[in-house]
C-alpha cells in the first residue's frame, strides 16, 4: 500500500499570506515609530536605529522597508497627511464658496489635532518644509487662497505671503490644541486659562484668518459657525497599529 504525501502546495500558498502580513505590520510598526519621535524631535533629530528600537525590530530590518530615513518621512506625509488632505479638498463638491471651504478645512483639521496629537503634532512639525507646502494640508491650502484671490472673495496682492500669514496661523492654532492634550497639567491650565473657550478654538481661528483674508468680521463669524458640511475622512492608519 503505497502512501501518499501531502501536497506541498496549499503550505506555501498559506506560508506566502502570512509573510506577507507579517512584512505588512512590520512597516506599519516602522511608520508608527517614525511618527511618534518626528513628531516630538523632528525629522533630524530622529536617527533610523531609534525608530528600530521604537518599532521593537532589528536594525537591519528597516532597510527591508525603506532604503532611508527620509524614504520614510515622505511614507509618513503620504500616509498619514496626504490621504487626509485629499480627502478634506472634496469639500470644494460641497461648497464652492472658497471662503467656506477655507474656514472649513482649517476646521477639520484642528479637531483632527485634538483627536489626534501626534498626528498634529507631526503636521505642525513638517507645516513648512518642502514637502508640507507642495503635498497635502499645504498644497490645498495654497490653491485654495489663489482660487479665492482670483475670484475677489479674498483681499490681497501677495499671494505667497498671504499663504505663509495663514498656514503660520493655522499651524499655531494646531499646536495649540496638541498642548492643550499634553502631559503637562500646569502647561495645559495655562493655556487652557488663556484660550478661556478652548473647545472652539477651531471657529474661532477660521474667524480670525477669514478677517484677514478681507472678510466683513460678521460674515466670518457667521460662515465660521456654520455647521460643518459632511465629507469622510480617513482615520490615522497607523492609530491602531
Amino acid at each position: 500500500m503505497t502512501s501518499s504525501k501531502p501536497s506541498a502546495e496549499p503550505q506555501e500558498t498559506e506560508r506566502a499570506p502570512r509573510g506577507a502580513r507579517r512584512k505588512r505590520d512590520t512597516r506599519a510598526r516602522l511608520l508608527k515609530a517614525a511618527l511618534q519621535l518626528m513628531a516630538h524631535k523632528g525629522v533630524d533629530g530622529v536617527a533610523i536605529n531609534e525608530i528600530t528600537e521604537e518599532a521593537d525590530v532589528g536594525f537591519g530590518t528597516f532597510y527591508n522597508h525603506f532604503p532611508s530615513k527620509e524614504a520614510i518621512y515622505e511614507a509618513l506625509i503620504e500616509e498619514v497627511v496626504d490621504q487626509f488632505a485629499a480627502a478634506l479638498d472634496r469639500l470644494g463638491e460641497l461648497v464652492p464658496d472658497p471662503a467656506e471651504k477655507v474656514a472649513a478645512s482649517v476646521r477639520y483639521t484642528l479637531q483632527r489635532g485634538r483627536q489626534d496629537p501626534i498626528w498634529g503634532r507631526f503636521v505642525v512639525r513638517t507645516g513648512f518644509a518642502s514637502e508640507g507646502i507642495s503635498h497635502g494640508l499645504g498644497k490645498y491650502l495654497l490653491r485654495d487662497l489663489g482660487t479665492g484671490l482670483a475670484m475677489k472673495r479674498f483681499k490681497s496682492d501677495d499671494l505667497p505671503m498671504t499663504f505663509l500669514a495663514v498656514g503660520s496661523t493655522v499651524l499655531g492654532a494646531l499646536a495649540a490644541e496638541v498642548e492643550i492634550q499634553g502631559p503637562t497639567h500646569e502647561r495645559r491650565e495655562t493655556l487652557a486659562l488663556l484660550l478661556q473657550e478652548s473647545g472652539q478654538i477651531s471657529e474661532r481661528i477660521a474667524v480670525v484668518l477669514l478677517t484677514m483674508l478681507g472678510l466683513d468680521p460678521a460674515e466670518a463669524r457667521e460662515i465660521a459657525n456654520r455647521p460643518l458640511p459632511t465629507v469622510s475622512l480617513p482615520a490615522n492608519p497607523l492609530a491602531d497599529v
